[in-house]
């Protein structure tokens, strides 16, 4: 447990949809203020999805494994949402506040090269602008990974499962 990951809600919520949130206990796991407020946080609301609900009790059930980042992309959120309560979150703030985190990660130790969990097309398109160094890694790369460990029996099955309820992830 080295290396930090650091996963965007698409991959926490597949995780959760495919009950493998206990795949997160082989690293020490980075996750930023906003996609805590996305993911952690959306697990407390009456109106929660079951995997809103998984993260909640996995990270209740794992805080020493689970560190949050606060993130300047996180702190301004939290500012306007206190003058605004019914602020509109923009689009891929979550991917902002991961990307505020790698700076901040670059600056205080240069020689982390962190693992940076994704599932959606931002973190393609916007891979070569991330602070480095890091690495990227889809969910469909986790699960291979995770299969080559022989954490999972088979990454197909986890591929299936997730599909079950997420259809569309990547």
């Amino acid at each position: 447990m080295s290396r930090l990951l650091i996963p965007d809600a698409g991959p926490l919520f597949s995780l959760a949809a495919g009950n493998l949130l206990a795949l997160l206990a082989h690293f020490n796991v980075g996750i930023t203020d906003v996609v805590r407020d996305e993911t952690i946080d959306r697990g407390h609301r009456p109106d929660a999805s079951a995997e809103a609900r998984s993260i909640l009790a996995y990270y209740k059930q794992n805080p020493s494994t689970i560190q949050i980042f606060a993130t300047q992309v996180g702190v301004n959120l939290a500012a306007l949402k206190a003058v605004d309560p019914a602020y509109q979150i923009p689009r891929n703030l979550g991917e902002l506040s991961i990307q505020s985190l790698l700076i901040d990660l670059q600056m205080k130790e240069p020689g982390a090269n962190p693992v940076v969990l994704f599932e959606d097309h931002w973190f393609l398109h916007h891979g070569a602008m991330l602070a480095k160094p890091c690495t990227l890694l889809s969910t469909q790369a986790f699960l291979a990974y995770a299969e080559s460990k022989n954490w999972i029996p088979s990454a197909e099955i986890a591929r299936r499962m997730i599909a079950r309820t997420r259809g569309g992830f990547c």
